[in-house]
């Protein structure tokens, strides 16, 4: 424990380090003052919804018209693996993704990760967005997503269909910020609709309903303390998916954000980390992880 304990650490002082510098061709993060619009309320419309995703899954962000986003996530293996496993550091998944706002309301992006080398193209819609003048504001955005799976046929099936490679997410992310003291906090719900075209057995449910639930603290103006869990209601999946869960630290900067996570999830596309056979977070089968984010 001594040994994880110290690894967390060195993590966490080596992205302040590297994420505390800021690109000199991004502009500064200085609040500029704006008319009838107090203090509280520019720190709140900069930083609370500043972050795409969530540990794993997505917020209710939008990206600007013609901004760029790329995203690296990685999740190492299980903790429990223990000093034979490095803790975890012998194992990795990686998912790499472009995000970009066709304007102030709808963003496109596509990623690709290894675990079953999926690829993933997603519509976001932004239909109720906050503003700086009411930032408590409910904010709702809906969210489509379409994995596709590059893996060599494992399931025997034949004949084997495209159409048996795609999954699909559908979500309708609703969050609400909190004034509490001088701190701002976030909270998310998102009800979600997963159809896998392709299951285990025949008694595997195609269409799996959960709910998906988001928090966000703020701590101050760069730092975020966040949570995440993931409530499945259809059992019928041969995974026996247990709810997905977990907590995750944010550093943000000028242009950068640096996401440190500890999950029992594995996967990182929708439709997999949501419904896939996920440890227990309370028996301590966690995974560390970080995202790396870039905005232009």
């Amino acid at each position: 424990m001594r040994r994880i304990i110290n690894y967390i650490v060195l993590l966490i002082g080596f992205s302040a380090n590297v994420f505390s510098q800021t690109d000199s061709s991004v502009k500064s993060d200085a609040i500029a003052p704006e008319d009838n619009i107090t203090h509280d309320i520019l720190i709140l419309r900069r930083t609370i919804h500043n972050s795409f995703r969530i540990i794993n899954g997505h917020g209710t962000q939008t990206l600007d018209k013609k901004q760029l986003e790329f995203c690296i996530q990685h999740r190492f293996g299980l903790l429990s693996s223990g000093y034979e496993g490095a803790w975890g550091l012998d194992q990795s998944n990686i998912r790499i993704g472009l995000d970009y706002g066709l304007n102030r309301n709808i963003t496109i992006g596509a990623g690709r990760s290894g675990m079953g080398k999926t690829s993933n193209a997603y519509f976001k819609w932004g239909i109720v967005k906050t503003d700086g003048t009411n930032p408590y504001k409910t904010a709702v955005t809906w969210l489509s997503d379409m994995a596709y799976l590059f893996e060599k046929n494992l399931t025997g099936l034949n004949p084997y269909y495209n159409t048996h490679r795609i999954n699909y997410t559908h979500q309708l992310l609703i969050s609400r910020n909190f004034h509490m003291g001088r701190h701002m906090f976030m909270l998310q719900m998102a009800p979600t609709l997963v159809h896998r075209n392709l299951v285990e057995t025949a008694s595997d449910a195609n269409d799996v309903p959960l709910l998906a639930g988001n928090v966000r603290y703020r701590i101050n103006d760069r730092i975020h303390v966040t949570g995440e869990l993931v409530q499945v209601f259809n059992k019928r999946i041969t995974e026996s998916s247990k709810p997905a869960a977990g907590i995750g630290l944010e550093f943000w900067t000028a242009g950068h954000a640096f996401q440190i996570t500890c999950s029992n999830a594995n996967a990182l596309n929708e439709f997999r980390y949501m419904t896939g056979n996920n440890g227990s977070f309370g028996k301590g089968d966690l995974r560390l992880g970080f995202n790396i984010v870039r905005r232009w």
